[in-house]
């Protein structure tokens, strides 16, 4: 046994297995996600007067714009029950992303006019359409809606990536908090790793029966 240990190759093999459980352990436990409650920005810098109204590309370096009317505001009244004081609202809007995709979107959504809004989630080799509770006079078949839920959140997940969500319906959109994640870093498949360690292991093997075979 202290043959096999003092072994170069089994050193190497005792090496690289630490190595690879390491980095195993560290990429498993971190995720690349990034967090908007839009609290940075600040409301009265977005008006007509100043000839920019609505979000674009604030957050571009972080590889999201929005489109359409989306109009940073800042919460009135009570709190809300998520973060404060701003969140982005409008009449129908949507973000995408640049860049690499995130493969996961969450966000809180509520609507002033308690209004059921509808919410397209697009991304490579996918599509997902989904209904926020509330009001939804007119809606076909005969739907009119559940009742209305303040801040509801909503998570998209797609291992391809998500490049765009849609907000529509007939009454108001607000969101806050998004998050998106990326893909974790990549690490060596266990196969292939398993592979390699089976190779030096034979190696090891193969060392110690011919010094074995020159002390006979």
């Amino acid at each position: 046994m202290k043959a096999i240990s003092s072994n170069p190759l089994f050193s190497l093999f005792k090496k690289l297995s630490f190595l690879y459980f390491s980095l195993f352990f560290i990429f498993s436990n971190s995720a690349n996600a990034v967090l908007i409650n839009f609290d940075d920005l600040d409301p009265n810098d977005y008006s007509y007067e100043g000839g920019n109204p609505y979000l674009t590309n604030e957050y571009a370096s972080q590889g999201l714009v929005f489109e359409n009317a989306a109009y940073l505001l800042a919460w009135s009244g009570s709190a809300p029950s998520v973060s404060s004081p701003n969140y982005v609202g409008g009449p129908g809007f949507g973000f995408k992303f640049i860049g690499e995709l995130p493969t996961s979107v969450s966000f809180y959504l509520s609507s002033s006019s308690h209004m059921a809004v509808f919410i397209d989630a697009f991304g490579p080799n996918y599509t997902f359409h989904t209904t926020s509770s509330g009001e939804n006079h007119g809606g076909w078949p005969e739907d009119l809606g559940s009742p209305y839920i303040p801040n509801e959140l909503f998570s998209f997940y797609s291992p391809t990536g998500i490049s765009s969500v849609e907000f529509s319906g007939r009454g108001d959109v607000n969101i806050d908090d998004l998050t998106y994640n990326y893909s974790l870093a990549q690490v060596p498949e266990p196969s292939a790793f398993i592979l390699l360690l089976i190779g030096l292991l034979g190696l090891s093997v193969s060392h110690l029966k011919r010094r074995v075979s020159s002390f006979r």
